[in-house]
């Protein structure tokens, strides 16, 4: 109890350092503690899953033209055919994406008997419920899906369609999916209170559709299979029979289309990692995340050097006190322990702002936070890493200051010859650790600008055409195949070309998005040589070329037709297929392998048609009425204040076209910059990693140069009595720590180049790394390296030399 209250009294006798203490770790272990959780959340997905390690996701591998890709999909008929053919196969579980536009409870009277898109629906068959340990609220799995107008709710589902109802009573209830489909309830599980891949809450029975024996030459990553192996059956022999199977049923596709596919076994620990496999699921990267766990790393210890420099800038004003203790017969032991004791009350209170500051950073950085964490909170496991941390810090933070003071003789620092002996005028440790915490800073400053710049380069590069004030609305997906609205769509661009706020409407896919159709097209020359591609195509009409201002270099625009009959090339078909000029091409006719021969009428300017992280592609641009289900709407004035006014034109023009479905539209520039969100993130990630650091580093400059003002008290009285400046005074004592400043600069450059570059050939277009920007963050490094040293160096130049003189 003594210990403790000699600690609180040295802790607030000196309580600037006290409070600088406990900011600089509580800053840093916020960091850790929030990235802790975003990390442990990600790799506990499916770690609580029965049977896991003989548990598989089966994939598809691709290799076509040389390039080598992935799909997290399979053939339709190869679950049933593993069931019949393959041995040492316990469970065979398709996993089948469903979509409904809407889901509607009959009878309900309050309004909100209506909902719009429900997400993570699927269909499966019986052995999804033996695969995934569901717990069941109501129903069995005996008769759940042994029907077609079946579902089976989550209990967060159910709750959300049927509020207030229990369980047992929402069996039997009827949901009408897009107001055609009537299925009843039959069954509620509990949903999983563990993260896991399988993250279904509508379970509908998967019923074949068509001739699913024919399906074999198609995949879709919506169409997934899960196997779970028997205990002894080994995984190499059941994939060998898995491809045997596919190649026997897919060899023809193959020899057609010039293409080869075989299946891989993910692992059930790997499937969330996949971010190869596209498909409808949220991932996580592996990368990201060793990522994350390194800057959480960088931010502790830089943290902790901060501490070891202001306590060690400490050492000299406790000199007196150490050498009583000394005198009065404390160990060396019992010296270190009361340092000890100091750092964990410090570190205590740190852990209790940080958890304030983490929940700040929470709820500001919200969109970085994956999505369902809160959901699934380990408070034991929060607590144990906490108390760890706590622990670590405590360790690592107090042994070197405490074991600094055990260097000193008490004699000696009785006779007052200690207070300048450390670290003084030598490259020591804590100079050392000064300059490690500005190399990391220098990092992360020459990242924040080069990613900065990189993303702006991504968001405002020329993409071959004109994207300002363009709004896209899309035909309802549902209504595609409806008899009633065929070609409603043509009728309606018409008439929204007569509003007074609209400029043009096209019909057809925008220039550059995610979504990408492709196949395979020749050519045959003059000589009868024959040039094969994997080609993109989009489908426009007339107007759309004229809306993105997308310039035509040969030849005419498509003419409007009801099924393809004209193609336009852009510049990197035009070369992937052979032809020297625009010109050259006009004319020439170019076929699907299966198809009919199609005259080219047009050659356009390459444009962006999909990410930076791509080269422009060959493209076809054709011209087919089934295929045009998306308004390319391009709004008259430039100017936003009047853009609402346009929309507001438009809504009535929807509802008299679609009055049953809500009118939502969204601005191409908006589209455009979703595809970038991943980027934005870790730059926000960067932005706040670098102010951390930097406000950490700047603390430990603090110390430092509190310290050795200190020690160069008298020096600074005698140079101020003999006629120095302040000015020369305060450059006298913030050389040296420029200097540690410049040594960081010089470290850092390099590795910040080595890594940005690395990071940078990721984007098939990208800045370069410029000097300035390595100079700039230099400057930037020693500004405020700078202001922070120049606080203590001022005051100690300000000083009155007579009162340092005379202290003795």
């Amino acid at each position: 109890m003594n210990a403790l209250k000699t600690t609180l009294r040295h802790l607030w006798r000196n309580r600037l350092f006290t409070a600088l203490n406990i900011i600089g770790l509580s800053i840093g272990i916020s960091g850790c503690w929030v990235i802790y959780r975003i990390v442990s959340y990600e790799f506990s997905f499916d770690q609580q899953q029965p049977n896991r390690e003989r548990i598989y996701r089966v994939v598809s591998r691709f290799k076509y033209d040389g390039t080598e890709s992935g799909n997290a999909g399979v053939p339709k008929p190869l679950p049933e055919a593993i069931r019949r053919q393959v041995p040492g196969v316990e469970q065979v579980v398709p996993v089948w994406d469903q979509w409904t536009q809407s889901a509607r409870i009959p009878g309900g009277k309050t309004g909100a008997d209506r909902f719009s898109e429900p997400k993570n629906q699927i269909m499966t068959n019986r052995p999804y419920f033996e695969l995934v340990p569901y717990r069941w609220l109501a129903g069995s799995v005996a008769t759940a899906l042994d029907a077609p107008d079946k579902v089976v709710l989550t209990q967060s589902r159910a709750e959300e369609y049927f509020p207030g109802v229990e369980a047992a009573n929402v069996l039997g209830r009827t949901i009408v999916y897009d107001d055609t489909v009537a299925v009843r309830v039959s069954g509620v599980v509990a949903d999983l209170d563990f993260p896991s891949s399988f993250n279904a809450k509508e379970i509908f029975p998967l019923e074949p559709k068509g001739d699913v024996a024919a399906q074999w030459g198609g995949v879709s990553s919506n169409n997934r299979l899960y196997l779970q192996l028997a205990p002894k059956a080994s995984s190499p022999t059941v994939l060998k029979q898995i491809n045997a199977i596919s190649y026997q049923h897919g060899q023809e596709n193959m020899k057609k289309y010039h293409f080869e596919r075989w299946h891989a076994l993910m692992p059930l620990a790997d499937v969330h990692f996949s971010t190869e496999y596209g498909e409808n699921m949220r991932k996580a990267n592996r990368n990201v995340l060793y990522g994350l766990m390194g800057i959480a790393a960088f931010l502790l210890v830089l943290a902790c050097i901060n501490y070891i420099n202001l306590t060690t800038a400490q050492v000299p004003q406790r000199a007196k006190e150490i050498g009583i203790r000394k005198t009065l017969g404390s160990s060396r032991w019992h010296l270190i322990r009361q340092f000890l004791g100091e750092t964990l009350v410090i570190t205590f209170l740190a852990v209790l702002l940080s958890y304030l500051l983490s929940i700040w950073v929470l709820a500001t950085f919200h969109e970085l936070i994956p999505e369902g964490m809160e959901n699934h909170v380990s408070y034991w496991k929060i607590a144990a890493f906490l108390l760890g941390l706590m622990l670590g810090v405590t360790v690592l933070s107090g042994v070197y200051p405490g074991w600094l003071i055990t260097r000193v003789q008490a004699v000696s620092i009785m006779r007052g010859q200690a207070t300048g002996s450390v670290g003084k005028n030598r490259l020591t440790l804590r100079k050392s650790l000064i300059v490690f915490q500005f190399v990391v800073a220098q990092l992360f400053v020459v990242g924040t600008m080069l990613v900065g710049r990189q993303l702006h380069y991504l968001l405002n590069k020329d993409l071959g055409f004109n994207r300002e004030a363009v709004v896209l609305v899309q035909v309802p997906w549902k209504l595609w195949n409806d008899p009633a609205y065929q070609g409603r769509q043509f009728t309606m661009q018409q008439e929204l070309a007569r509003q007074p706020g609209i400029a043009r409407v096209a019909l057809g896919e925008s220039p550059m998005n995610t979504s990408f159709s492709s196949d395979n097209f020749q050519y045959r020359n003059s000589r009868g040589q024959v040039t094969e591609r994997s080609v993109f195509y989009k489908t426009i009409d007339t107007t759309l070329l004229a809306l993105y201002k997308i310039p035509l270099l040969a030849g005419r625009n498509l003419s409007a037709a009801d099924t393809v009959r004209e193609y336009v090339l852009n510049e990197a078909a035009l070369h992937a297929f052979g032809f020297r000029s625009p010109q050259e091409a006009i004319g020439k006719f170019i076929q699907k392998l299966d198809g009919r021969a199609i005259p080219v009428v047009g050659v356009v300017r390459d444009f962006h048609t999909g990410t930076f992280y791509q080269k422009i592609e060959p493209l076809i641009l054709t011209s087919e009425k089934q295929s045009m289900r998306t308004f390319n709407i391009k709004l008259k004035s430039s100017n936003p204040e009047q853009w609402q006014a346009a929309l507001r034109q438009i809504e009535p023009v929807w509802k008299a076209f679609y009055p049953t479905e809500p009118f939502k539209y969204k601005f191409y520039d908006s589209t455009l910059e979703e595809m970038y969100t991943s980027e934005r993130n870790t730059a926000r990630i960067i932005n706040l990693a670098t102010a951390v650091a930097l406000v950490i580093s700047c603390l430990g400059l603090f110390g430092l140069s509190t310290l050795i003002a200190y020690q160069r008290v008298k020096e600074v009285g005698v140079r101020k009595v003999l006629g120095a400046t302040v000015l020369s005074i305060v450059g006298l004592l913030t050389k040296d720590f420029l200097k540690l400043v410049l040594v960081a600069i010089l470290i850092a450059s390099p590795i910040a180049y080595y890594f940005t570059d690395r990071w940078l050939q990721n984007f098939a277009y990208k800045i370069d790394i410029e000097w300035w920007i390595f100079a700039a963050g230099a400057v930037m490094a020693i500004l405020i390296a700078f202001i922070t040293v120049s606080f203590q160096s001022i005051r100690a130049a300000l000083a009155n030399p007579v009162n340092s003189l005379k202290d003795s």
